[in-house]
């Protein structure tokens, strides 16, 4: 180790130590700081994981160094980015054996439908059939009017022997397709709702479900796109195309943050009205170090962080990114029995579904 810091230098190690310990409180900041007002700790928020273990090695690299004291700048860091690090990281409770009713809810961004193949050769309608979910919320839930492809008749066909029950809410709806939300249910819906805002392709409802004699109101949700395209992350060696490529994601994603926080809050007033316990589920397109992640789940529990026996899990993975934007809130009213996000083909993102009991 002393090798290491002869090479690179004491000053030159702790500039960028200081460097990565900034990075880490600024990440910290964004669940309280608007996207709207300052961004760049979003934008450090959907690194935190990164973040956090590169703070870990600076801090055990000082400590094997002459210096040893130095290591208190990045574990002081780790210790003020605690909260943080409960919202990332399951921490798995015992269940409650006390309960008598049960649920199983699956969020699941279809991404098209798996090329709007037809049944039963499309891999989004197997997954919805082999999930074992109780209730399906999907998002990006595409359908052709083209019968070369698959239908909307043909897909509800598909599932009613498991689903009778269902709601969908279609952002677009054209002579070509079908596009939107969609949930499909063992259990009676009733009061189906849209949540409007401003957004081309991205939409919130909430309808209640019935079983037995409760009822529970079940939002879906897919917010905010950032909308990058693979050929603005793609490799290469121009510099201009570089740049351009980099000012290009940043302005998307800046302005994906803002409409975030403002669907956010549009939906968490709704969920605050709420007469019945609540699920929130859908594609948030937000980290759980974020803004829009820390209004949408308010007061509520984070099944994943209760129910999941993986300690960390992503839904969504970008080239070697994987990042967990897919996300299932619970009312108190319920205990997390198990939470689980299922490796599937068929999509850009992975289902995760979860059981609850009360």
């Amino acid at each position: 180790m002393s090798r290491f810091f002869h090479a690179i230098g004491h000053v030159g190690w702790m500039t960028i130590n200081l460097l990565v310990v900034t990075a880490l409180l600024l990440a910290d900041m964004c669940v309280y700081v608007s996207p709207e007002r300052f961004v760049l700790p979003a934008l450090l928020g959907l690194g935190f994981e990164l973040l956090l273990w590169s703070n870990l090695l600076m801090g055990i690299s000082w400590w094997f160094s002459s210096r040893k004291s130095w290591c208190l700048v990045s574990f002081v860091a780790i210790l003020l980015s605690g909260g943080n690090i409960l919202r990332t990281f399951s921490h798995r409770k015992p269940d409650d054996a006390g309960t008598t009713k049960q649920l199983t809810v699956m969020t699941y961004n279809t991404h098209q439908c798996s090329q709007l193949k037809k049944a039963p050769k499309n891999a989004v309608l197997r997954n919805i059939r082999e999930s074992g979910a109780d209730v399906v919320c999907l998002q990006e839930y595409d359908v052709s009017k083209n019968k070369k492809y698959l239908t909307f008749e043909e897909a509800k066909q598909h599932l009613m022997d498991i689903y009778p029950y269902s709601y969908f809410d279609f952002r677009i709806h054209n002579k070509q397709r079908q596009f939107g939300l969609a949930v499909y249910s063992k259990y009676p819906l009733i009061h189906k709702t849209s949540i409007h805002y401003e957004s081309r392709g991205n939409q919130s409802n909430f309808c209640d479900v019935v079983v037995g004699s409760d009822t529970v109101r079940l939002f879906n949700n897919h917010l905010e796109s950032n909308s990058i395209r693979d050929s603005e992350l793609a490799l290469t060696d121009d510099s201009e195309q570089i740049k351009r490529s980099t000012l290009a994601v940043l302005k998307k994603m800046t302005a994906a943050y803002a409409y975030r926080t403002v669907q956010s809050r549009v939906v968490s007033e709704e969920i605050k009205a709420s007469p019945y316990p609540v699920i929130v589920a859908g594609d948030m397109n937000d980290v759980p170090v974020s803004y829009t992640y820390r209004t949408m789940r308010g007061d509520l529990r984070d099944s994943f962080l209760e129910g999941s026996i993986a300690k960390r899990g992503w839904t969504f993975r970008k080239f070697i990114f994987g990042v967990r934007i897919d996300h299932i809130f619970v009312s108190h009213d319920f205990e997390v029995v198990e939470a689980e996000v299922m490796e599937r083909e068929g999509s850009d993102h992975l289902p995760y579904k979860t059981t609850i009991m009360w």
